[in-house]
């Protein structure tokens, strides 16, 4: 099964804080068989309940908790976006989205890094 932006952006959350899946199952009640599911990409979808109890053994910051409740409407995102925005703090969600929403021609999407830039200075320009 193909890696979801949702799962990576679970797997990344819980290895910050270091915990096994079977830690974030029991802290959270929620099955860890099936966390490992929405990690790996097999589930998608997770109901807002669900997804809000993770969140609260996650404790993610607000942006990333923002990021993750995005993710859950867009299951499609592309995973390298959502890995390379959760590793750089100083990316705001709404660049994010709209870096992540952007439709590409083509089967290449550019890099993370390149479209990440061109978003932020689209935003520039529009306040400007």
């Amino acid at each position: 099964m193909a890696q979801t932006g949702l799962g990576v952006a679970l797997r990344t959350l819980r290895e910050r804080r270091t915990l096994s899946l079977r830690e974030v199952g029991q802290l959270s009640t929620v099955d860890h068989a099936y966390v490992h599911r929405l990690e790996t990409g097999e589930k998608t979808g997770p109901s807002p309940e669900l997804v809000a109890k993770l969140l609260k053994v996650l404790k993610p910051s607000e942006r990333d908790t923002e990021i993750v409740k995005w993710l859950v409407e867009h299951p499609d995102a592309d995973p390298a976006l959502v890995e390379f925005v959760l590793d750089d703090a100083s990316i705001p969600a709404d660049i994010f989205a709209a870096a992540a929403g952007v439709r590409h021609r083509g089967t290449v999407r550019p890099e993370p890094a390149v479209l990440i830039a061109r978003i932020r200075r689209a935003f520039e320009e529009d306040d400007e």
